[in-house]
C-alpha cells in the first residue's frame, strides 16, 4: 500500500515514490505464472479526492515455454497510468484513508502486456512428436525421411503422379 495523504494535501504537486512488490501466481492459459523481483516507481500526482500515478513497473515473469516446456525467465518493464479515487468511477481505483493499492493497478496492467506465449528462444525446436524428446537438447531421428499422416496426405499421390496433367 502506498500513502498518498501528501498528494492529497497538496494538489497540483507531484511526489516520487517507489515500493516493492510480491504478486502471487496465476494461473493463464494452463500455465502457471510466477513473479520475480517487482519493483514499481513513479510519480505521484493529487488532485482534490483524487490521486494519479505515472509508474514503471519492473518485473521477471517465470513461465514455460509454449514449444518445449522449458521455465522461461522474461524481464518485463511495464508503464502504469492509473487513478484513484475516495469516491471511484469504473475506471479508477479506491483511495482507502490516505493509502492506495498501486500494486493492483500494475499487476492489472501487467496482465495485458503479457506475451501470448512464452518461449526459450525464437528459434526454439520444441518437443519431438514422436518421442517427446527436447529437440534443443538432443536431434532425434523419429521424424527423418518418414511422412507424417495427415488428412491432406493422399493429395501428395497426385502432385507426384507423372501422369495426372490437370494438377
Amino acid at each position: 500500500m502506498t500513502d498518498v495523504s501528501g498528494a492529497l494535501k497538496n494538489p497540483g504537486s507531484s511526489f516520487a515514490f517507489s515500493e516493492a512488490l510480491e504478486f502471487e501466481p496465476c494461473e493463464i492459459m494452463g500455465d502457471v505464472l510466477r513473479f520475480e523481483d517487482a519493483a514499481l516507481s513513479g510519480l505521484l500526482f493529487g488532485a482534490e479526492e483524487t490521486v494519479s500515478i505515472d509508474a514503471e513497473l519492473n518485473v521477471t515473469v517465470r513461465a514455460h515455454c509454449a514449444r518445449c516446456l522449458e521455465e522461461v525467465a522474461c524481464p518485463m518493464r511495464v508503464q502504469v497510468k492509473a487513478d484513484f479515487s475516495r469516491a471511484p468511477g469504473e475506471d479508477e481505483y479506491p483511495i482507502a484513508g490516505h493509502l492506495i493499492d498501486a500494486g493492483k493497478a500494475a499487476f492489472d496492467e501487467l496482465l495485458t502486456q503479457l506475451p501470448m506465449r512464452f518461449l526459450c528462444r525464437e528459434d526454439c525446436l520444441g518437443l519431438c512428436p514422436v518421442c517427446g524428446s527436447n529437440r534443443n537438447k538432443s536431434l532425434c531421428t523419429c521424424l527423418e525421411g518418414a511422412v507424417r499422416p495427415n488428412p491432406f496426405s493422399a493429395l501428395n499421390v497426385l502432385l507426384h503422379d507423372q501422369n495426372n496433367k490437370e494438377v
